[in-house]
């Protein structure tokens, strides 16, 4: 089952389209939150896993209100209809389309009796792998760089299936208890308040007193609930910052100092570690 096409013409204007076969297409979503569309875009046109730059509240029709930000990848079913509410300045992400046959296909290699709309969760961790594969292939079509289509669609295969290993993956198989809720909330809250200040040397104390419950508990429900540590959570948002900013920053050190690190070393070491190259050869690439 081929792609749909883009029905509605209104899209054209913050939604643009870098790359499509009848397989995937990938593309780039930069709304205002001061645009009249903001809030509500329709339904998605596509099944499609979304990297977000900046953060939003989102909520899909009958769900729970999340954040997106840039440790999260966003999944959506084609029809799926959501809202979004303003967090940063405008929603800015990277979007990747599949056809629903090809959706189905990576899913059924966990779930393999799944069928109709593929994607039961509505957003993943996003893993430093995806994260910069992802922004390597988006920033290679927006130069309109030459690439090979075969590539290209390889590449959104191995995408899907990195996303959702991780999101099975932090969701276990068992019935969840009647402290979901609040746990979830829990999550939410620290993440609201990591993505608000991942620059800033937050202790453990002062995370807990954001969300308003004890430090015990914060630590035990994150790590349950999202497969990762605070620590590690705020970590990567400071590298997907990092990344996002390398092609206008020449003085590594004073991005590294911005961004918390306590020098440049231990920053080119962090970053390293997270995306398997320097810094410097980010910014090559």
């Amino acid at each position: 089952m081929a792609l749909y096409e883009r029905t509605d013409a209104r899209l054209s204007a913050f939604d643009h389209i870098l790359f499509r076969t009848p397989s995937v297409a990938v593309g780039a979503f930069r709304c205002p939150r001061t645009h009249p569309l903001f809030r509500d875009t329709g339904p998605i046109e596509n099944d499609v896993f979304v990297f977000p730059r900046t953060r939003v509240a989102i909520a899909h029709a009958g769900g729970r209100r999340f954040t997106a930000d840039p440790g999260v990848v966003t999944l959506y079913n084609r029809g799926q209809l959501y809202a979004r509410t303003a967090v940063d300045d405008a929603d800015r992400s990277d979007w990747f389309a599949v056809d629903r046959d090809l959706a189905l296909e990576a899913v059924r290699r966990r779930e393999p009796d799944r069928d109709g709309r593929p994607f039961r969760f509505d957003h993943a961790a996003s893993t430093s792998s995806a994260y910069v594969l992802q922004r390597a292939l988006f920033e290679r079509l927006r130069a309109d760089a030459t690439v090979d289509a075969l590539e290209v669609e390889e590449t959104v295969v191995r995408l899907l299936d990195l996303v959702l290993a991780g999101a099975y993956a932090a969701r276990p198989a068992h019935r969840e208890d009647a402290d979901v809720e609040a746990e979830l909330a829990v999550v939410e809250g620290a993440r609201a308040t990591l993505g608000a200040r991942y620059a800033e040397e937050l202790s453990l104390g002062a995370i807990a007193r954001a969300v308003g419950v004890s430090r015990s508990r914060l630590c035990r429900v994150f790590r349950r609930r999202t497969g990762t540590t605070l620590h590690a959570y705020r970590d990567g948002l400071r590298l997907r910052a990092a990344l996002e900013a390398l092609p206008e920053r020449d003085d590594l050190t004073a991005l590294a100092l911005d961004l918390g690190y306590a020098s440049h070393s231990h920053f080119g070491a962090r970053f390293r570690r997270a995306f398997g190259l320097t810094p410097s050869a980010a910014r090559r690439l």
